[in-house]
C-alpha cells in the first residue's frame, strides 16, 4: 500500500472529484486534505510540491501518472480523463 492512502496524487484526484478540493488548487488545499486524512507523519512540503509538479509534467518519467494540468503560479487542475465518479 502506498504511504499516503492510494498515493498522494491519487488521493488528490479523489478529493477534487468529491468536491473536498476545488479547482484550481494549490499545495495549500492539498495540505488541508492531508490534515483531514490524519496521515502521520505528514509528508514534507517538498514532497507535496514535487508530487504535484511531477503529476503535471509531460517530461517526467513516462510511468508516473499525469493526473494534473499546471495552470501556472502553483495552480493545478485535473486533466479531463481523471474527472468523474470513477475516480472517487
Amino acid at each position: 500500500m502506498p504511504k499516503y492512502g492510494r498515493g498522494l496524487n491519487r488521493e488528490v484526484v479523489a478529493a477534487v472529484n468529491e468536491a473536498f478540493i476545488t479547482e484550481p488548487f494549490t499545495v495549500r488545499e492539498v495540505r488541508r486534505l492531508i490534515k483531514h486524512k490524519g496521515w502521520k507523519p505528514e509528508p514534507p512540503e517538498e514532497y507535496v510540491v514535487v508530487a504535484l509538479a511531477n503529476g503535471a509534467s509531460d517530461n517526467h518519467s513516462p510511468t508516473y501518472k499525469k493526473y494534473f494540468l499546471s495552470t501556472g503560479e502553483g495552480l493545478y487542475e485535473l486533466r479531463g480523463e481523471y474527472k468523474g465518479s470513477n475516480w472517487l
